[in-house]
């Protein structure tokens, strides 16, 4: 939007006047000591009588007037100069909002012209607007949901009308004694061409002197040109009251072009807060969506889920939100080749991301998420945008005989502008010490952005260097599927020289899973050392996240799905900005039926962290929703869901290409034989059914047990395939919905022993839900 950006109807202060005068020529005129209009302006314009000025702008100017007529104080706003076809858009516009009588709208009395001037004439408003309001900081989440409760009322008469308002912004939002009011709409104007084609290309484009007002309130279809709607504006709407509970832009830019940039492809920071605070910002997420189907149908329905907003308590005026700081803590780069410390590029690097991820205004995007963007120069604008963070630690390695020196730069992204910088020193025995002390220097270098100065806890301190070391070597070895092994054994040894060390059982823990249920090796003696390892971290540590947040998927997978949630609804209560936790609920939720619950808390995980893995396709997958599922794997991931929703949409062809494409040499052996089975039995070879039953046999998992008997009953194995659902539902893997509406699961549907295991998975998902909600699953996920 160019600066020439009409100017509000509103008592805006003139230039070189102070507030304190403006307000007294305001008071004198109510008196009838009215000063003159100033040189230049006109004295009357139809049958208002100009009092003096009360804004300016490139596309005219705000007087306030006298309506002789009928003796009441009107604003009246001119259009400087505008071409035919803005004349007749501004008559048919105009004509149309003077239809609009609520109590939300600023009235709009005429629409006139006098000697060739075009003018409007509408309500003279006392109180201020909201831009006004806001340089006194946030507003509560009370403030804020009466001013959305006005925004949305009146969009929804405007909407009603056919009218559009398209350039809803704080200036164009007033409030009075009476409530809010809207001002200007229909009046908004697109962008310059050579703007949207920057845009869609990618070109940089600068225009100085632009100013970026407007623009930040702009869904991401009219920034393109394209067409609009009534959810055009609740974008506008979201926009709003994020800053206004935020205290900040929802989308930041030194230009016009990275602020419509950010608005395309960027999310703004979570809330975090108390439970209205998130409640509301769960509905500012939906508004903020980049597609309009993804946001509320309608003003009116936004407006209903105002509703769900819990501001029943004493506290409620108080609520307040805050952005939560988001930081990239990127692979620690050698500033000359060391086999003996290359581990600690990755290791020590997510050691100080998890030491910072417990602090609860803070979401930390570990050195294995951003790997990618790391080097010797970081695209830092691709690191905001891509990976959804402010701020990115960088480091560096240097190590001299038994001497190590980590130098660390603490950067805001995207502009790269140095916030400190760190040098420490310690030796190679002693990595914990200067982790632990690295973590402290980036709290204090963050202080004035999180809420108050906090301090990362320190979790299962350990007690042997060597132990250490161990545990370092093992993070790195981990994050490759084929040496989890390896990492296992490293784990161990931990262990051994620190048995108080909880974090190292943990993850040992999640080691003889996975070589259980993906390796195959000696599943049941893993199965239970696993079990054993969770019990000992949750022993030595009961409030470790990372234990919790790796023993429910052995939980869930062992029967004990219920427990499982329950226990991490309630670790969310006490850690509510941590998103993996929320990703856990996404797996329990659907082990216990509660389909509903599963989406809802992959929908709170990605608030927390829009490029967080959830396992939420296979939830999709159990409702049926297989074009969701395909739009979300690829050929490589989670391929063997993939292939069966391709297979369940009729794309069969292309399901056995994918198949066919998939690397094996890359799989785990589990993996390695679904794929096998899968194959076989898409192509109907002779004794398919059989072999793929033989393949199933091997899995652990009741969720599989319970896909694969979809599978199984879709190409005409039916025996198997209820013997297989029972199976899985004795395991705990109990959705109702699934038995009931599942195509491939129509063979079985009218076998006695089918309807009783309906009944069962039932009563099992009912018990579920009486659990969810008396953990208070209901209040955390907005679910249910």
């Amino acid at each position: 939007m160019a600066q020439d950006e009409p100017p509000d109807p509103t008592p805006h202060l003139p230039e070189g006047s102070s507030r304190k005068g403006l307000l007294r020529r305001l008071v004198d005129g109510l008196r009838g000591a009215t000063p003159p209009p100033a040189a230049g302006d006109p004295r009357r314009l139809g049958r208002y009588r100009i009092l003096h000025r009360l804004g300016q702008g490139g596309m005219g100017i705000v007087f306030a007037a006298e309506d002789e007529s009928l003796g009441r104080k009107v604003a009246v706003k001119t259009i400087a100069e505008p071409d035919e076809s803005a004349r007749k858009r501004f008559r048919r516009e105009a004509r149309a909002a003077a239809g609009v009588n609520h109590p939300n709208v600023c009235q709009v009395y005429e629409i006139g012209e006098d000697g060739g001037q075009l003018f409007i004439a509408m309500e003279l408003l006392e109180g201020e607007s909201l831009t006004e309001r806001l340089k006194q900081g946030p507003m509560s989440v009370a403030e804020a949901v009466k001013l959305a409760q006005g925004m949305l009322a009146a969009l929804s008469a405007l909407h009603e009308t056919g009218t559009l308002h398209r350039d809803l912004k704080p200036s164009n939002t007033f409030l009075t004694s009476h409530g809010v009011k809207l001002l200007d709409f229909g009046l908004a104007r697109p962008l310059p061409r050579e703007l949207t084609q920057s845009l869609e290309t990618g070109t940089e484009l600068t225009r100085p002197g632009l100013l970026v007002g407007t623009p930040r309130y702009m869904a991401p279809e009219q920034v393109l040109g394209h067409d609009t709607d009534a959810r055009t504006d609740l974008f506008a709407a979201g926009v709003i009251l994020y800053e206004a509970i935020a205290g900040r832009p929802a989308f930041l830019g030194a230009s016009v072009v990275e602020v419509l940039s950010a608005t395309l492809h960027e999310q703004p920071p979570a809330l975090a807060g108390d439970s209205a605070v998130v409640t509301l910002d769960r509905l500012i997420r939906r508004a903020l969506a980049k597609r309009p189907e993804d946001r509320p149908a309608s003003a009116a329905e936004m407006l209903a889920e105002l509703a769900a907003i819990p501001l029943g308590d004493s506290s409620a005026g108080r609520s307040v939100a805050r952005p939560l700081t988001r930081l990239a803590v990127l692979p620690f780069r050698l500033l000359r080749p060391d086999p003996e410390i290359d581990f600690l590029s990755f290791a020590l690097a997510d050691a100080v991301a998890n030491s910072l991820a417990g602090l609860p205004s803070m979401l930390v995007r570990s050195s294995a998420a951003v790997s990618r963007f790391a080097g010797e120069a970081p695209d830092l604008k691709a690191l905001a945008t891509q990976a959804d963070v402010g701020h990115a630690l960088l480091g560096s390695l240097l190590r001299s005989g038994e001497q190590l020196r980590v130098t660390t730069q603490l950067v805001e992204a995207p502009a790269g502008t140095l916030v400190s910088t760190q040098t420490l020193q310690s030796t190679l025995g002693d990595v914990f010490r200067l982790q632990d002390e690295l973590t402290q220097r980036i709290v204090e270098a963050l202080s004035p952005s999180l809420a108050g100065r906090e301090g990362a806890r320190r979790r299962g301190v350990p007690a042997s260097a060597r132990a250490y070391e161990f545990y370092l070597r093992a993070n790195e070895v981990v994050r490759d599927w084929a040496q989890v092994a390896v990492a296992r054994d490293l784990y161990r040894q931990c262990v051994e020289l620190d048995p108080a060390f909880a974090p190292a059982w943990a993850k040992l823990g999640r080691c003889h899973r996975l070589v259980s249920k993906y390796y195959l090796e000696r599943p049941e003696e893993n199965l239970a050392q696993a079990e054993a390892c969770f019990q000992r971290a949750l022993e030595l540590d009961p409030e470790l996240t990372v234990a919790h947040k790796l023993y429910v998927h052995h939980e869930s997978e062992m029967g004990h799905a219920v427990e499982a949630m329950v226990r991490l609804l309630g670790l969310a209560r006490g850690a509510r900005n941590d998103p993996e936790i929320f990703a856990g609920l996404v797996h329990a939720c659907r082990y216990c039926g509660l389909l509903e619950a599963s989406e809802a808390a992959h929908r709170e995980a990605r608030r927390l962290d829009p490029h967080i893995w959830t396992s939420v396709v296979y939830t999709w997958w159990a409702r049926g929703e297989m074009e969701r599922v395909v739009s979300e794997t690829s050929d490589a991931s989670d391929f063997q869901l993939r292939m069966m929703a391709l297979e369940a949409l009729g794309r069969r062809d292309e399901a056995l290409v994918a198949l066919k494409a998939v690397p094996t040499t890359s799989l785990a052996p589990v993996f390695a034989t679904i794929r096998a089975g899968l194959l076989a039995i898409f192509e109907e070879a002779p004794g398919a059914a059989s072999a793929f039953a033989d393949v199933v046999a091997r899995h652990t998992d009741p969720e599989a047990f319970f896909m694969y008997a979809a599978v199984q009953a879709h190409f005409g194995d039916p025996e198997r395939a209820l013997a297989r659902l029972t199976k899985a539902i004795d395991g705990g893997f109990t959705v109702p919905q699934t038995l009931r509406e599942h195509p491939w699961l129509s063979p079985l549907r009218t076998a006695p022993a089918f309807a009783r295991l309906v009944e069962r998975a039932d009563e099992r998902r009912s018990q579920a839900l009486v659990a969810f909600r008396d953990a208070g699953g209901d209040t955390l996920l907005g679910a249910l």
